[in-house]
């Protein structure tokens, strides 16, 4: 179980920044491993000093406030802990020892345990905004994407060395990746591990660099790149496709793209539902009878029954997008406009006359209309 660093210090958790500042310095004085040989002191030194790398930074203390002694550690590692930690408040504590404080906070990593790593060649992720039709959107569709990347590079296959010839042992390090100093720091000698500056932690370098791309192993190309666009995509939808991106050697980076659905000057989208207007003649909606309904995938013969009225609605079930990444689609919903003729016949007009005479509840015949 993690130690409370407020008992560490021995103060309580509502000391003042200068309460917490006090108290290391005394404890500083006291098991500083110049003025004590204890190992029992030792190991309690490494302990205040990663108390006051929490509590006395003001972020990081709040968060320990708030997630406690038990998750804060479980959410922050030792590097994480004195990542920007600030002792110069105790030059003059550390002076009077004679020793001279360094600002490198590579020493803490050592007394604590974590020893720099050489850091992943891990590629970039690529970002690109593609724009697909309702169609597409619907029935799925291949686009072929112009994308400016990292890859490999083709005379030494990402390897960095000239072909024909091989990697070598880093004389600097003697192949181990790191190179160990020790200094006089504030908290006695230590041995501090770097990573080393001639192979990048790798322990091996180029017998000799490969002439097109100067060791890097990649070069920049403008490539042509096909993607499956699946179906019931969206505007905002983001997709993910692996390894597709920058050329890493220890793992390439991802291309991801941003969907945008064009407008449709037939459907409009609500979801995975489509709405379109649909026009029929002033005689089908009085006697009913076919009409040609669009759809996504063309257009359909309905039924129109008889009397139907001018903006009612007719459901055509899963006749709208597919759900994305599982079964079914929406609908699609028809806004009926009866169209009415701008031109009659005398005899029409007569008919019309007829029909407006009221019935025998005293309603014309076209109130429905």
């Amino acid at each position: 179980m993690p130690e409370d660093y407020y008992k560490v210090l021995g103060v309580s958790k509502t000391a003042s920044e200068t309460d917490i500042k006090n108290a290391y310095r005394a404890l500083a004085l006291k098991l500083h491993p110049d003025v004590n040989k204890s190992k029992e002191a030792e190991e309690k030194f490494k302990k205040i000093n990663e108390a006051y790398a929490v509590l006395g930074d003001t972020e990081k203390r709040q968060q320990y406030d708030s997630y406690g002694p038990d998750v804060f550690n479980q959410r922050y590692t030792q590097e994480d802990i004195f990542r920007g930690a600030n002792f110069n408040d105790f030059n003059d504590l550390f002076k009077s020892m004679g020793i001279n404080f360094g600002s490198d906070n590579d020493i803490f990593g050592q007394m604590f345990g974590f020893t720099p790593q050489r850091s992943a060649d891990v590629g970039n992720d690529i970002l690109a905004r593609v724009g697909v039709t309702l169609q597409e959107a619907a029935h799925g569709a291949t686009k072929t994407l112009g994308v400016r990347h990292i890859k490999a590079c083709d005379r030494c296959d990402g390897k960095g060395y000239e072909p024909g010839t091989k990697m070598i042992r880093c004389d600097k390090c003697n192949g181990n990746g790191q190179i160990r100093e020790s200094r006089r720091t504030p908290f006695g000698i230590m041995q501090t591990i770097g990573t080393c500056p001639a192979c990048g932690g790798a322990g091996k370098t180029f017998e000799k660099a490969c002439k097109a791309c100067g060791g890097r192993g990649a070069t920049q190309a403008e490539d042509k790149v096909n993607v499956t666009i699946p179906k019931g995509v969206s505007t905002g939808m983001r997709l993910r496709l692996a390894g597709m991106g920058d050329y890493g050697k220890d793992r390439h980076g991802d291309l991801y793209m941003d969907i945008n659905v064009q407008a449709d000057r037939r459907f409009t989208r609500d979801g995975d539902d489509v709405h379109a207007d649909l026009h029929i003649p002033l005689q089908t909606a009085l006697l009913g009878g076919k009409a040609a309904a669009p759809t996504i995938d063309g257009e359909k013969n309905i039924d129109i029954g008889e009397g139907t009225q001018n903006n009612s609605k007719v459901v055509l079930k899963e006749q709208g997008i597919p759900h994305f990444n599982r079964s079914g689609a929406g609908d699609e919903i028809l806004n009926i406009i009866v169209d009415l003729p701008k031109h009659l016949s005398r005899e029409q007009k007569e008919l019309v006359k007829k029909f407006s005479e009221p019935d025998g509840t005293g309603k014309s015949k076209f109130w429905m209309f």
